[in-house]
């Protein structure tokens, strides 16, 4: 007598692994996982460059002589990112770079190497999506000496930190130590 698997017997297993795998993606939801990845990027990026920049103004007392920021416009990366940085700025004047650097010329341009304790990035981040929707934005104010850093999030799970962040958008993530955020 040969032992083995009746016909009825495999399909049933296989009908029952099936409904396991598609509750398991229901359940999971990977595209959810990835976008809050992604997300968990960017909140991590912007703070990282907030405590940079708020060292270098420690540091420093003046964003003049260490980099070139005017006060009208809005910086971000990539160069092909809509004109007034996607609409975060208000009718700012976007300067858009292709470098990371943190010398001054990067997209943020702070030269964070001039920080006496060394600068605590190596190179500026950028969004990981990168496009024309999901790009870091920076704008800053010399005299006042204010900036604000913003980004777009794209999970559930994050973007209600858009409404509760302090800032004068709810569309977008915004992080400073400008009052209300509203450069």
């Amino acid at each position: 007598m040969k032992k083995g698997f009746t016909l009825i017997e495999l399909l049933i297993v296989i009908g029952i692994l099936a409904i396991l795998t598609a509750a398991v993606v229901i359940v999971l939801n990977p595209a959810e996982l990835l976008k809050q990845a992604r997300d968990s990027q960017r909140l991590t990026d912007l703070d990282a460059m907030k405590n940079a920049i708020a060292l270098f103004l420690a540091d420093e007392k003046t964003f003049t002589g260490n980099g070139s920021i005017v006060t009208s416009n809005c910086y971000v990366y990539p160069a092909s990112v809509a004109a007034n940085c996607g609409g975060r700025h208000g009718a700012k004047t976007t300067t858009a770079a292709q470098s990371t650097v943190i010398t001054g010329t990067g997209w943020v341009p702070i030269n964070l190497s001039a920080i006496s304790s060394g600068s605590p990035l190596s190179a500026l981040p950028i969004d990981p999506t990168n496009s024309t929707t999901y790009f870091y934005s920076f704008s800053g104010d010399t005299t006042a000496l204010t900036f604000e850093l913003d980004a777009v999030l794209e999970s559930s799970k994050y973007s209600t930190k858009m409404t509760g962040d302090g800032g004068n958008s709810a569309s977008f993530y915004e992080v400073g130590n400008s009052p209300g955020l509203a450069i």
